[in-house]
């Protein structure tokens, strides 16, 4: 396959994967923040969307402007980490490699870049937001499944699903961080005990994960199992252990350089990852923020590695 057509896909998988972990961040996060009693914690919400998603974060001091973040998130084309921006990204991959993917699949794609980028944004101001986001949700399912169901599972396969899940992964773990920032915000306010607790089933609802948390333990998520379900547990495919597991796999399948030993990129991404397979949640609880920034680097870290591999 030629190393064009390989990235293309990639980053296709990559801004599509990238789509549905910022409209679900948004529509979680906002929501849950709205049936909170205490002010602040819907104006902590709104910070915790543009430092999830990496928007500017608003001077100090300035009154906080609601409408204006959410629009920036969702539907703004000048913002390079808008929803509209990465599904732009993720059509233009597309079309670069229409000889390479089904019909079906461009299709969906087609049709989900014109619904969000025709999408009123008087009626997401206003009304719109739940519906939007879960319209955009709706569509990368439908997508997801064109990839799964529509195309040979060969080698531009493989690169669509290294794409996905090296973006599930970073996304899963600076959803983290964006949780635990708020909870760290909680905190200095002097908040309720409550309401930092209540942050690990909003950051469950964020990933789909809380339902399969509970089935997991057998009991309500606590911190504690929260963050083991969410970077340790192996039968769960959005942790990271699963998630660093199928990369793992992608890149041992995927045809690549005549190189032996430690020079396969398998062996050095095998090597960056093989601490994370066996630590325990009570060797870095105490430590977690610093944990979770140290992994974030070393899946950038493993992107490096793959576009230097495959890419140049």
């Amino acid at each position: 396959m030629l190393s064009r057509v390989a990235e293309n896909l990639f980053w296709m998988g990559r801004y599509l994967e990238r789509t549905e972990h910022v409209a679900r961040y948004i529509n979680v996060a906002y929501f849950a923040s709205l049936d909170r009693s205490h002010p602040r914690q819907h104006e902590l919400t709104i910070l915790s969307i543009t430092d999830m998603i990496g928007l500017p974060k608003p001077d100090a001091g300035n009154e906080l402007n609601e409408e204006e973040i959410l629009v920036s998130a969702a539907l703004d084309d000048t913002n390079p980490v808008s929803i509209l921006s990465a599904l732009y990204s993720a059509r233009e991959n597309a079309r670069s490699v229409r000889e390479s993917i089904s019909s079906e699949l461009w299709e969906a794609i087609n049709n989900f870049y014109l619904f969000v980028s025709e999408y009123p944004v008087d009626i997401y101001k206003t009304r719109g937001l739940s519906d939007f986001t879960n319209h955009v949700i709706q569509h990368c399912s439908n997508v997801r499944g064109r990839i799964q169901q529509t195309l040979l599972h060969d080698v531009g396969w493989l690169f669509i699903q290294l794409g996905i899940q090296l973006e599930s992964t970073s996304q899963i773990v600076r959803i983290m961080i964006s949780k635990l920032n708020d909870m760290s915000e909680i905190n200095k306010l002097g908040l309720s005990r409550t309401l930092e607790e209540q942050q690990w089933d909003v950051l469950l609802d964020c990933l789909e994960a809380k339902d399969m948390c509970k089935k997991y333990y057998s009991h309500i998520p606590n911190r504690e199992n929260t963050i083991e379900f969410l970077l340790f547990c192996p039968d769960f495919p959005r942790s990271v252990k699963s998630l660093f597991r199928s990369i793992l796999n992608c890149l041992k399948k995927i045809d690549r350089k005549n190189t032996k030993g430690n020079k396969t990129i398998d062996f050095r991404v095998a090597k960056l990852v093989s601490k994370y397979q066996y630590l325990e949640v009570e060797e870095i609880d105490d430590n977690l923020p610093d944990f979770l920034e140290e992994l974030l680097s070393k899946i950038y870290l493993i992107s490096d590695l793959i576009v230097d591999e495959f890419f140049k």
